[in-house]
């Protein structure tokens, strides 16, 4: 019975990992760059056929959609409304009407607006908030940088923060290079979104279908060639095909005859550059397409018999390990027969996403064990946007689901130079996964010769890690942070950031530079030195006299300068060359004192011999008397 029970309990909460992929309600908030620049950035107009490709997607009385425009100004393209019929009418007349000139790019603005604007549609309680944002330029609300760069620093501070806090998923595309990839990619990690940078504008039509994958997972059966295959358990598909524009693609039933697409059982979109197409009761057998992308077309399915994944993080972690775990289900009823499961075959493959290219990383059977798949991938070091495809094959059935997600780094590194020689390190997460109070992060220090310090860093409140660090004079270091992170769910993973370069020249200010090429060249300098001679501590003697007053020295902090001797030890050498060469600097006056101090060192020297020369001969003549 305690076997049983404990079965009873993990089914429970395999299915409870499962159960994102049933629908929910969803907010689509479309937010596009209405300046100028856009009409070169997106000359065939691409975006306004993407914000109709997710009307189009999206289930009708269960999402709702409005769109806006920010420039100079933020304003309302289309009033935000749950999605019918009338709505997808109003879309595309509104996205066929405006035209982008604004001069400036007000994005702060706009967030602060759709934050301020309440919800409508009458969703049901605990809906997904996903947001889209399209630009192709930076912060410009001013001539003066100074005003750019605070309302940056609002954007990527405050208004994020309440993004998140408010569970609003930030999705950000950018047009072109030029844009703000720090500030835009900052937001949508914070947010559990992703950014997408895309090649041509034709790539934005991909980067809305993911974006809808991740809102609104679904099953799909996968493309084998220009072929695909429906089983008898399969109620609904949707085709969703591209196309290059002016090209008519075709769709074949299994009795070869080309699908009649004003049947009773199709309903169809035809745009531009994609062909929606959703049948009920679509026949068995193996269908056929013609004059598609079938790279980048899909087959969504709603079905009885149905593979369901673990869900993957919309953000994970870099050398964050990935459980999945792949079960069978008909009826929503996890099948357990071993008869059934030894005939099912099931791979992942693991793809890095880049533009217009794919580069597939991992492409691996999964064994099954209790009656179900099981994969672990250990770790994934690149930052970027990735697709997990898993595609289960049951001889008589195939099924296929894609998990779309972006890789970043847990924590940013911030450097800042407190005084002359304090510097404050800050590491901040960029993602509200990571678990601050049972995470650890330790400051490393490593000087020219290749030696470490490792120092803990301080948890300020629940909010990040710093740490003030003193560097001597003549100092050349390098300084990362080395995280054993773990995550709100109990994963266990180890992050060494890029790290930041530190060069002190005497008792100047400490320089800082992230630049590998910069740091590196102070700190093999240090080490040339010291490689001539491991005991002693380069110094540069720097040619100033200081006159310290009485209450200046009052003010020095001992213990600061007891750090300083330490860690740099005078070379004796080198300080007895710069004597015999000070008085060469003396000034006419000064030599005139000197030699007269000379003079009369002299002078009483010699009296002092011939007095003492005196004194010993009278001696003398006394002991003969």
């Amino acid at each position: 019975m305690v076997i049983r029970k404990h079965v009873n309990s993990c089914l429970v909460m395999i299915l409870l990992t499962i159960a994102p992929w049933a629908a929910a309600d969803t907010q689509f908030r479309l937010i596009v760059d209405a300046s100028g620049s856009m009409l070169i950035s997106d000359p065939d107009k691409l975006t306004a056929e993407s914000l109709k490709l997710i009307s189009d997607l999206a289930p009708e009385e269960q999402a709702t959609l409005g769109v806006w425009l920010f420039g100079e100004r933020a304003r309302v393209l289309l009033p935000e409304a749950r999605v019918n019929q009338e709505t997808k009418q109003a879309l595309s007349q509104a996205v066929s009407n405006y035209t982008p000139g604004d001069l400036k790019t007000d994005l702060e603005s706009i967030i602060r607006m759709l934050l301020q604007t309440p919800d409508a549609g009458d969703l049901e309680p605990g809906f997904d908030r996903h947001w889209i944002l399209v630009t192709d330029g930076m912060v410009d609300v001013s001539l003066d940088e100074a005003v750019n760069e605070a309302s940056r620093s609002r954007i990527m501070n405050d208004l994020a923060s309440q993004l998140a806090e408010r569970n609003i998923h930030l999705h950000t595309v950018s047009m072109t290079g030029y844009t703000d990839k720090e500030l835009l990619s900052s937001v949508s990690t914070l947010t559990d979104a992703t950014h997408t940078e895309v090649a041509t504008p034709n790539d934005l039509l991909d980067t809305f279908d993911r974006v809808f994958s991740q809102a609104a997972p679904s099953e799909e059966v996968p493309f084998e060639g220009n072929t695909f295959f429906i089983d008898d358990a399969i109620e609904e598909a949707t085709l969703l095909i591209f196309h290059e524009q002016g090209v008519t693609p075709k769709v074949f039933l299994p009795n070869g005859k080309r699908l009649n697409m004003g049947a009773l059982n199709v309903s169809y979109v035809d745009a531009d550059h994609y062909l929606l197409v959703t049948i009920t009761k679509p026949s068995v057998g193996t269908w056929r397409v013609e004059d598609v992308d079938l790279e980048r077309s899909n087959i969504r399915v709603i079905t009885k018999l149905s593979a369901q994944a673990t869900k993957v993080a919309p953000v994970l972690f870099v050398n964050e390990p990935i459980y999945s775990t792949v079960g069978l289900f008909q009826d929503n009823t996890l099948i357990e027969d071993p008869e059934v499961l030894s005939l099912v075959e099931t791979k992942q493959k693991l793809n890095l996403l880049s533009g217009e290219s794919t580069k597939q990383l991992l492409n691996r059977p999964l064994p099954i064990t209790n009656n179900q798949f099981k994969n672990k991938i250990e770790q994934i070091t690149g930052e970027g946007n990735y697709e997990l495809i898993s595609e289960v094959d049951g001889k008589t059935f195939v099924r296929k689901l894609s998990q779309f997600f972006a890789v970043t780094a847990p924590i940013s590194l911030e450097a800042e130079r407190q005084s002359e020689n304090l510097v404050a390190f800050s590491a901040k997460p960029t993602n509200l996964r990571l678990n601050l109070l049972r995470s650890n992060a330790r400051l490393i220090i490593t000087s020219g010769d290749g030696s470490e310090e490792s120092l803990e860093m301080p948890l300020i409140g629940e909010g990040y890690w710093q740490k003030i660090y003193p560097v001597a004079p003549n100092s050349a270091l390098s300084a990362h942070i080395r995280l054993i992170g773990i995550t709100r769910t109990g994963v266990r993973f180890e992050y060494s950031t890029p790290s930041w370069y530190l060069n002190r020249d005497g008792a100047d200010v400490v320089k800082l530079s992230q630049s590998r090429d910069d740091g590196k060249a102070a700190m093999a300098a240090v080490a040339a030195v010291a490689a001539v001679n491991r005991d002693l501590m380069p110094v540069v003697v720097t040619p100033q006299i200081a006159v310290v007053s009485q209450e200046e020295m009052e003010e020095i902090d001992p213990a600061s300068q007891q750090d300083e001797a330490v860690d740099a030890p005078i070379n004796e050498s080198i300080d007895d060359t710069k004597a015999k060469e000070e008085p060469a600097g003396l000034s006419s006056s000064e030599w005139i004192l000197y030699g007269a101090l000379n003079g009369a060192g002299v002078i009483l020297l010699v009296g002092g011999y011939l007095i003492f020369r005196r004194i010993r001969k009278k001696r003398k003549q006394l002991k003969v008397d």
